[in-house]
This record gives C-alpha cells, sequence and structure tokens, in this order.
C-alpha cells in the first residue's frame, strides 16, 4: 500500500513540474510590470512541489508516523494551492482580453474542481478522521485516492494548456 501512496505522489510530483514549466512560460510573457505576480506565482507552485516532495520523503519513514505526516503534508499542500487562488486571480487581472477569457476558463475550472474537492472532504472528512483512529491501511487508502485526485487536476490542468496552444 506505502508503495502505492509513493507512485501517487511521484505521478503528482511529474504532473506537478509540467504544470510549473507551463505556468512559468506563460507568466514568463506577461509584461514586466507583473513581475511581482510572475514571482508570486512561481512561488507558490514551489511551495506546493516542497510540500509534494517532503510527503514522499516521509512516506519511506516509519508506517504510522508517515502517513499521518503524507496526511498532513497534503492538507497544508491543499491550503498552499488555495492560498495560490489570490495570485492567479491578480493574473487573470492583468492580462489581455483574448488570454483572459482562456484564464477564465481555467479559473472557473480551478474552482469546480475546488468544490469538488470541498464537497468531498466535507462529505467524507469526519468519517476518514474515525476511520484513521481505528484502521491504518483505510488512512493509506485515503491518502493514496487524495494523490490520485491531485494527480488528475494537474493532468487536467495540463490538458488544459496543451489545449489552449
Amino acid at each position: 500500500m506505502e508503495k502505492k501512496i509513493r507512485e501517487a505522489i511521484d505521478r503528482s510530483l511529474e504532473e506537478l513540474k509540467v504544470v510549473q514549466d507551463k505556468v512559468d512560460d506563460f507568466i514568463d510573457d506577461l509584461p514586466d510590470d507583473t513581475q511581482e505576480i510572475k514571482q508570486t506565482t512561481k512561488k507558490a507552485l514551489g511551495q506546493i512541489n516542497a510540500l509534494l516532495s517532503k510527503a514522499m520523503q516521509q512516506a519511506g519513514d516509519q508506517a504510522d508516523e508517515a502517513q499521518l505526516q503524507a496526511h498532513l503534508g497534503l492538507m497544508e499542500a491543499q491550503d498552499k494551492l488555495e492560498a495560490s487562488r489570490a495570485v492567479v486571480d491578480d493574473v487573470i487581472a492583468r492580462t489581455t482580453d483574448e488570454s483572459k477569457k482562456f484564464l477564465d476558463e481555467v479559473e472557473l475550472k480551478r474552482h469546480l474542481a475546488m468544490m469538488e474537492a470541498q464537497d468531498f472532504w466535507e462529505k467524507r472528512g469526519a468519517s476518514l478522521t474515525e476511520e484513521f483512529k481505528e484502521s491504518t491501511a483505510k488512512m493509506q487508502s485515503f491518502a493514496e485516492k487524495a494523490m490520485s485526485d491531485m494527480q488528475t487536476a494537474f493532468e487536467s490542468w495540463n490538458d488544459q494548456f496543451k489545449n489552449k496552444k
């Protein structure tokens, strides 16, 4: 089971790297007066990457502790992703009309994905916490699912970049 979690984290890290490269290319094309936004966006993606890397390292440690730390790391990464929303909103506000339409569509899809994730957490969060107390195996399954969802989100974002070029 731990191997699956590690593989899911690896896939998510790979997808995040592709997203990060594409976002870097995209924001590098923005005017110079958006330098602060560029730096903030790069920093936010770097923090997510660091958190996922940290979760990967911790997955190799002692089983129970690694599961808990990976879960906490994933939750923190999700918080950082949500916190980056302000940066994305600012980038949207400063782009041209043509790219604004594209970014509005990306924002809507991101928001819908975030709503789905929040809905999932609201429906399953309390029971998952209780299950963690009862069974380590169930918690590993949740962590694997969370990484799979995050990887799917990154793949979706990458597909959106591919479709827009």
